[in-house]
Formats: C-alpha cells, structure tokens, sequence
C-alpha cells in the first residue's frame, strides 16, 4: 500500500508552539492491506538529538464509526515536539470483540520496531483516546504485555506493548455495570455498541463483558493513567471513569482524575483540561516533577 507526505503548520494555541509537520498516510501496520489497519504519522521537522516521544491516538466512534483522518486535540502534543500516530482500526461492522485491541496493539508494536527510522523514542508512548478510543487506551495500559490479550497481527510480535502512560478520556471502563450508573442508553441491549462489540446482549455475555473491561483488568503493574470525565456525561457514566481511577488509586498505580463539572460527552472541555494533558505528558515524558493529583474544573474552563 502506498502512503503520502504531507506537510502540515499547524497553530495550537498559547500553551504550544506551532509546529511543522511531516505527515507519512496510509501506512499498513499488519501487512493485509486492509484500510482499517492503517495509520498516519506526524513527525516534526525540527531537528532533535533525542528521538521524539510518541502520542498514540485512537479514535472513538463507539467501535462502529469513527478514524483516523481526524486526530484533532491530539496534534496539541506536537507542541511538545512529539511525534503523532493515528490509528484505524477493525469497527464492529467487520469483525467483534477482540479484533480491535489486537489491532491498536499491533499498530503500537509497528511503532515500536520502526522507531529508529523516524527518530522516535520506543520507550516514550502515551497512548491517546477518547470514548470507545478511550476505552481502547485504558485496556492497552491494563494488559500490557499480555500474552492472552496482545494478539499475533503483523510482523512484530517480539516487541512489548508496554507503554509510557495512558490518556482515557471518557471511555467506558466496566460493561457490566453502565446501565445501572445513570446513561441516556441501553448498554445492555444487543444494539447498543458495546452489544455489538460483544456480540450479543451484554447480560448474556458477562465473562466477555468481564475480559473486555480495563476496570476487570487493573493489576499493580499497569501503565499510568490519566482520565478526564464530565459528571453530566449522558452515555458514558461519570462513575465508570471515578471506578477506574478508585480502583487504580487502591493499587498505587499512578493515577489522576479530571472531573469536569456539569461536563458531557466530551462537551466542556476547556483550557483546564489542556492543562492536565500538558502536564501529564511533562511528567512522563520529560521527568517534570508536577505532582500530579486528582481535580476537578467547570466545563468549559
């Protein structure tokens, strides 16, 4: 498959520089020419000694829409002279549960073997989402290295899928609950989209709602994880992302939760949560010792 280059100037506000972009399209990560398993690549052109860390962002859709082409609020870390990945991934219409982590653990082992040839750093990747992208990036920080879960795509299976840090914006964390914590939908119907992640009515399906579940997953080793969520959320429950933060804070993996008051579906996020990124990936990324702590800001502030 033939992939393009494109170069982007992008302007991100205050708190970041506007950098130049390369763009590198359409990079096949498993090797079966399928479109949903491709990527973008955004590397800086500024010239650095020390290869660029990587923000890995997967999109949300509700697992049955949703790509790549549009890594928005993501490109704001170029401004940290990160590399950007964007990813596709398999939807629900093509293939069920667990098509889609063995595909986003596929596409972070290709950026990991192909680190060296765009001068980026493999031991410095925060994986990105929002929604069902969230979802997806909680999991990838719960399950690292993870022989049942990680999948054989591609050709680089010898590489970890261990990551530096995760940023969970309101993803579900717990299948087997969203319906009694407060939502505008039936998470439990075969219709709805974790139904049709499943393959079936959540309810009868419990132990693949189990396994599919970050929440289910959470051990001491898990990566660090920052998860920003708004109380007024009309899909995904508030509680799923406090749930998660409680039960990591409970195994002292480092932890911190946004709560965005009177905040939606990703609606009123304002510069605060910019902020809580910014920051997180300076503490990862750059050793800035920020103490990092669970907050809270108004949507839209």
């Amino acid at each position: 498959m033939k992939h393009g280059l494109v170069v982007l100037i992008l302007t991100i506000g205050e708190a970041f520089a506007a950098p130049e972009l390369r763009r590198i399209n359409d990079i096949d990560y498993v090797g079966d020419a399928n479109p949903r398993q491709t990527l973008d690549l955004y590397v800086p052109e500024t010239k650095t000694e020390s290869p660029h860390p990587v923000v890995l962002w997967i999109h949300g859709g509700a697992w049955r829409k949703g790509s790549k082409d549009r890594p928005g609020r993501a490109l704001k870390a170029a401004g940290l002279n990160c590399a950007i990945v964007s990813i596709n991934y398999r939807l629900t219409s093509e293939k069920s549960w667990p098509a889609q982590i063995h595909d986003c653990k596929a596409a972070l082992r290709w950026v990991k073997a192909n680190a060296k040839k765009y001068h980026l750093d493999a031991e410095r990747i925060v994986v990105w989402g929002g929604s069902a992208g969230g979802h997806l990036v909680a999991f990838l920080g719960t399950t690292q290295n993870h022989p049942d879960l990680d999948g054989k795509l591609g050709s680089h299976t010898e590489q970890s899928t261990s990551v530096k840090g995760v940023i969970n914006f309101f993803g579900p964390t717990d299948f087997l609950v969203m319906n009694h914590q407060g939502s505008s939908m039936d998470h439990n119907a075969a219709s709805s989209p974790e139904g049709q992640l499943l393959g079936g009515e959540v309810s009868t399906l419990k132990a693949r709602a189990k396994i599919a579940s970050p929440f289910h997953q959470v051990s001491s080793d898990d990566a660090p994880i920052l998860t920003v969520h708004g109380t007024k959320d009309p899909l995904v429950p508030y509680l799923q992302g406090k749930a998660l933060d409680d039960k990591l804070d409970a195994l002292k993996v480092p932890s911190v939760l946004l709560t965005v008051l009177d905040g939606g579906h990703g609606r009123g996020f304002g510069p605060s949560v910019d902020k809580a990124v910014i920051n997180f990936l300076k503490h990862h990324f750059f050793d800035e010792d920020l103490k990092l702590k669970d907050s809270s800001a108004n949507a839209g502030q």
